[in-house]
């Protein structure tokens, strides 16, 4: 399900256009959501290693009032400061002590965040449900030139710019389902920026490229084509059946090649999460990692990873950028992780496989009235020609004899009368944190979660739903039929991305969504929820150091430099912890 958009001689021209030298980030320095514009979450530092970390202790932390919460936010540090938002709130604090510098507020308080806010030419650009603000990030006054006095409705202005006949100019956008959680990425003078939320039932999910100084959009890329109006319409308008086109929100920051001019986007599930008898066909460009030309937004390639999706098995952790050189060629790809435990790596100047990924017959049959599965689903490949090692569960592990019986494959369709225990779950798999890539090892770190859900049957009449899908573990009617306590657990797998080897996989108690980083010290860090934080040997895995808070670690972690001191940090629910050398 991929196709070139543009010729190689086209390519070659963008290539060219940008060869211009790109500003370099301070190392010191973590100014984006996932460390710099390629979402590696590489960080050059080797004052904290594999000889050391076991000595890392806690040197401050910052507590936030009562009732505000950072669950999912990883903060930026530029120059020293540490920035970080609790939806119209923004905080600067030292990042060498935790004292706080100051704090912003927006004149209209509003709640959101998401996974935080990101740094670009002098500014912080920091957002809640509905608006994006821009910060001074010496001074925390408001950019005014920004946006309306400092803020953009980027929703609205996003729909409007894409359908001035249909959405106006103050059209709420909330209303519609979309909201603001995915961290924007700047290059440039840019700000560029995905929705989430299918399931808010979103006509597509927008991404947007703004003017970092002014606020006005350059352009807008829906990555479910609702008309001629949209790129990409004429091979996606047959992908689907009589219904809306709704799904395939953005989760997780854009990466940029600014060699070759093109940023990359994780396209998520479509909606109906779990009934697509309305959806009938592959539902472009839905699970699906899609390239974009930088300056246009013009569609380059894609590649469908889940055809049909009636599992919300969606694409969500990346897109990375790596470059590696193998024992044949240098290699410039890109890697993404799914819900299905699978890792997927392409070209990325040309969208291809870096290795097979081989459409492989799966369970059709359905009883959802009007639903027809698609038959095949992409599995990939390692070099060798055998199925890829997924880093997490794809099969439940149930030792009662019974029970056992009630085990489903990945991509068996959910019924409407039947309970079935599967793994991995729409929670399991990788979700919104992303991996990282070390290019000292060559390995791209892959986190995700070992899951066995329990599927209950849903008639007609269900107090419930009457639709398939996974059931609420928290009702008494489930309880009452739940065979067995769920367990989860995180995986974290490190690949050899050209030959798509797992060369090494660590399981670790507790559960999230967070990604990993990875250090020139040889280290990988990873968040697993109320179990704390794991430092990890990066070459082999093994467990070096561990950090446990009652209030969880479910954000992905940071690293940086201050006065030539590394510092390792992340949000703990309601505050932020940073640990050090003695």
């Amino acid at each position: 399900m991929r196709r070139s958009r543009l010729p190689l001689v086209v390519l070659a021209a963008v290539v060219g256009l940008w060869t211009r030298a790109v500003p370099a980030q301070k190392p010191t320095d973590w100014p984006l959501h996932n460390y710099d514009v390629k979402n590696t979450r590489y960080a050059p530092h080797t004052e904290i290693n594999t000889s050391n970390a076991k000595q890392l202790a806690v040197k401050w932390t910052f507590d936030l009032p009562a009732k505000e919460t950072i669950a999912s936010m990883t903060p930026l540090v530029v120059d020293g400061v540490m920035y970080f938002n609790v939806g119209s709130t923004l905080y600067a604090i030292d990042a060498a002590t935790g004292a706080r510098k100051w704090t912003h507020s927006v004149r209209t308080p509003f709640t959101g965040g998401g996974r935080g806010p990101a740094y670009g030419d002098g500014v912080i650009y920091a957002f809640g449900a509905g608006l994006l603000y821009a910060v001074d990030a010496i001074t925390g006054r408001t950019v005014e030139s920004f946006g309306n006095k400092g803020a953009l409705a980027l929703a609205a202005a996003a729909l409007h710019f894409r359908y001035p006949g249909k959405y106006a100019a103050d059209v709420d956008p909330q209303t519609l389902g979309y909201q603001m959680t995915t961290p924007p990425a700047f290059h440039r003078g840019t700000v560029y920026i995905g929705l989430p939320f299918s399931e808010n039932l979103i006509r597509g999910g927008l991404v947007v490229a703004v003017d970092a100084k002014t606020g006005t959009v350059k352009w807008v890329f829906n990555t479910v084509p609702q008309g001629p109006e949209d790129d990409g319409w004429e091979i996606a308008k047959d992908t689907w059946g009589y219904g809306a086109r709704l799904g395939g929100g953005i989760w997780t920051q854009p990466a940029i090649d600014p060699d070759l001019g093109l940023l990359y986007v994780n396209v998520s599930n479509p909606a109906i999460d779990y009934d697509g008898s309305a959806r009938e066909g592959a539902n472009l460009f839905t699970n699906s990692i899609v390239a974009l030309q930088l300056e246009t937004g013009k569609l380059v390639w894609h590649y469908q990873t889940i055809h049909h999706d009636i599992w919300d098995y969606d694409m969500a952790a990346g897109p990375l950028l790596f470059d590696v050189t193998s024992a044949v060629r240098a290699v410039r790809g890109v890697a993404s992780l799914g819900k299905t435990c699978y890792a997927y790596f392409w070209d990325r100047q040309s969208g291809r496989p870096l290795n097979p990924m081989v459409e492989t017959p799966v369970p059709t049959f359905s009883d959802v009235p009007g639903e027809k599965v698609w038959p095949t689903q992409p599995i990939p490949y390692t070099s060798r020609g055998v199925p890829q090692t997924p880093f997490c569960a794809i099969y439940p592990q149930v030792d009662d004899p019974e029970l056992s019986k009630l085990v489903r494959p990945l991509f068996h369709p959910y019924l409407t009368n039947e309970f079935v225990i599967t793994s991995p779950s729409n929670l399991g798999g990788a979700n919104w944190g992303s991996p990282s890539f070390s290019p000292r090892t060559g390995l791209v770190y892959a986190t995700g979660k070992s899951d066995a859900h329990a599927l209950k049957p849903k008639p007609v009449g269900d107090s419930l739903s009457n639709r398939p899908g996974p059931a609420n573990l928290s009702h008494p009617d489930v309880i009452a039929r739940l065979p067995t306590k769920v367990t989860i657990k995180m995986n974290v797998g490190a690949y050899e991305p050209v030959s798509g080897r797992l060369v090494w996989h660590t399981e670790l108690p507790g559960s999230t969504n967070s990604g990993s980083l990875a250090t020139a010290g040889d280290l990988v860090v990873q968040g697993v929820g109320a179990e704390g934080l794991f430092v990890l040997d990066a070459r082999d895995g093994t467990i070096l150091f561990r950090y446990q808070d009652k209030s969880g670690v479910r954000a992905s972690p940071l690293t940086y430099m201050v006065n030539g001191r590394q510092f390792i940090a992340a949000a703990a629910t309601n505050k932020v912890v940073a640990l050090a050398l003695p």
